[in-house]
């Protein structure tokens, strides 16, 4: 029994017409489903301060094209610009519904004047922010943000266990440090021999601790003293 090969010949101008029906037939077919509008998004996760009006905006925008046709990466990719989100998961549910999975930023510390830095470091800038008044306010030239952390982290370890507790730490752009102790003075600290004058600064504690409260600045930028500042109500 012989087999028969059938070819078709896609140059043969009946087979390209017929090829050219059945793809426009296709298309029409599949275009009001890629254009299906997407009727309801399930939001995952705890928005504490997302922007829900910015939220509804950025979704509007970007799943326009339709329940299928919309890009569901630059879904996520505008949603995670909000300036509150961490990381955001698209996902489609049949027929016509958007699940999407957001995670906030948490913020650990004030940064500059009015920003914000979250668990990786990185700083943000909210329009409009709650009150963190209980988290420390720190500020330093642009890529400081570790390095100042760090040294936060270093001086409140150093410091509390002195019953201290710095609240402020600023780092200038020629490398000076000047630190804020909760209901006490400013201190500056200057760039060298910082453990030196946290020990000499635990020291003027020490000495002075029933009149920490009227001392408005310590200086530790001599090389061998301290200056101190006091409130004008006591000059």
């Amino acid at each position: 029994m012989s087999r028969r090969l059938i070819r078709l010949d896609w140059l043969n101008p009946i087979v390209l017409t017929l090829l050219f029906v059945a793809l426009a037939g296709g298309y029409k077919f599949v275009q009001p489903l890629l254009e299906w509008p997407v009727s309801d998004v399930r939001v995952q996760g705890k928005l504490e301060h997302t922007d829900t009006r910015a939220l509804q905006y950025v979704l509007a925008k970007t799943l326009a094209p339709g329940f299928l046709a919309a890009d569901l990466g630059e879904v996520e990719r505008s949603v995670e610009r909000l300036p509150w989100v961490h990381s955001a998961q698209a996902s489609r549910i049949w027929p016509e519904q958007l699940e999407l999975r957001i995670t906030e930023k948490r913020a650990i510390a004030n940064w500059l004047q009015n920003g914000l830095l979250d668990s990786n470091l990185v700083p943000f800038f909210p329009k409009s922010s709650p009150d963190f008044d209980d988290l420390p306010k720190l500020a330093g030239p642009v890529g400081s943000e570790k390095r100042v952390w760090r040294l936060y982290r270093e001086l409140h370890k150093e410091l509390s266990g002195q019953g201290l507790e710095p609240d402020v730490l600023s780092m200038a752009s020629h490398g000076a440090w000047s630190l804020h102790i909760k209901d006490g003075p400013w201190v500056l600290l200057g760039k060298d021999h910082r453990e030196q004058k946290i020990a000499r600064l635990t020291s003027v504690y020490k000495n002075l601790a029933d009149r920490w409260h009227q001392i408005r600045l310590i200086d530790m930028r001599y090389p061998n003293g301290f200056a101190v500042e006091w409130q004008q109500e006591n000059l």
